[in-house]
């Protein structure tokens, strides 16, 4: 195991992800600091001791401030919609970009962990799962944005002790994207949105920030590229009876052809070109939950980093609708 400073970096701090990363850092006993681009403390991180650095990704201004004395970064922040394909390669790849260079130039770092994602494999083969041998042919822009950053992080390995992790879909508390998957099973329904047979790997975002930190301090991570994921891989059915068993409520299971998925998808966009914001509805992401099977295989790091999840989908679920309600979000 390395040893670092005790002091750690997070950009995206404050989102879904980040406050689960920031939260198992400051268990472990570690400084935290958070570069974030508003004034003031953003109210994720209200009531915890974390330092606030004010920076932008998209500028260079800040960001030699915010590595001042940081042993380990971990590199959340991005997009995940945009209105154009140059908007989203201008934050997720510009921006990886220049917090390499700045910790390049700090000298000091002992590992830079560059969040990614599945969408840069794309999907896997029916009845299969990528891992980290398998070619990348993302589907979209996102995908895009974040395959040409690992290459570019990976090509800075030799300036900044580096890993790649790519989570697949994560969920947990304070997470929105499946927020509306246990709001239709309170209320009594849920959309099963193409083959109920569909197969997807996902992690939990505790056990998510987990990983991240054992990628960072393992010697045998170094310049490589992982993914991160609960070795259970569940169907579109499993998940719809999770939610139902979470919520504790039967649904009306509405099946919705993949072909809508991708008319809403195309309407939605219609919409964000009048409103002038991207939605995480549209085209884009249509074409990939429209898609394949998304399942993916965790070995690779438990072999070099000794990380294994933890949490499986049906205990998740449970603990994801506790922390919904106990925050108000969901009432039935």
């Amino acid at each position: 195991m390395l040893s670092f400073s005790m002091r750690a970096l997070v950009t995206g701090g404050h989102g879904f992800i980040g406050t689960h990363l920031v939260r198992h850092l400051l268990d472990g006993g570690a400084e935290v600091r958070c570069l974030v681009r508003s004034p003031g403390r953003p109210a994720a991180l209200e009531g915890l001791e974390v330092e606030i650095v004010r920076g932008d990704l998209r500028h260079t201004a800040g960001l030699a401030d915010a590595m001042q004395g940081v042993g380990e970064v971990y590199h959340l922040a991005g997009l995940t919609s945009s209105l154009t394909r140059s908007a989203m390669f201008a934050t997720n790849l510009g921006g990886t970009r220049r917090l390499l260079e700045a910790a390049a130039r700090a000298g000091q770092v002992g590992r830079f962990v560059h969040c990614s994602s599945m969408s840069v494999t794309g999907p896997a083969q029916p009845g299969s799962t990528v891992d980290e041998a398998t070619p990348c042919r993302p589907l979209t822009w996102y995908g895009e944005s974040k395959a040409a950053a690992e290459a570019l992080a990976l090509g800075l390995a030799g300036d900044v002790p580096l890993t790649v992790v790519r989570p697949p879909g994560v969920y947990g508390p304070r997470d929105q994207a499946f927020l509306p998957l246990f709001q239709a099973a309170a209320q009594g329904f849920a959309l099963v949105t193409g083959r109920p047979t569909k197969r997807y790997s996902l992690i939990h975002a505790t056990d998510l920030a987990a990983a991240l930190v054992a990628a960072a301090r393992a010697e045998a991570t170094r310049g490589r590229v992982y993914f991160a994921t609960h070795p259970e891989v569940v169907t579109l059915l499993d998940i719809v009876e999770a939610a139902e068993q979470a919520v504790d409520r039967q649904t009306l299971r509405l099946a919705v052809p993949e072909s809508l998925m991708r008319l809403i998808g195309r309407v939605v966009d219609l919409g964000s070109q009048w409103t002038g914001r991207s939605s995480v509805l549209g085209s884009q992401r249509m074409r990939e939950v429209a898609t394949g099977d998304w399942a993916c295989s965790g070995q690779a790091l438990a072999r070099d980093a000794g990380w294994v999840a933890e949490i499986p989908l049906v205990r998740g679920f449970a603990q994801t609708v506790a922390a919904y309600r106990e925050a108000g979000v969901l009432r039935a």
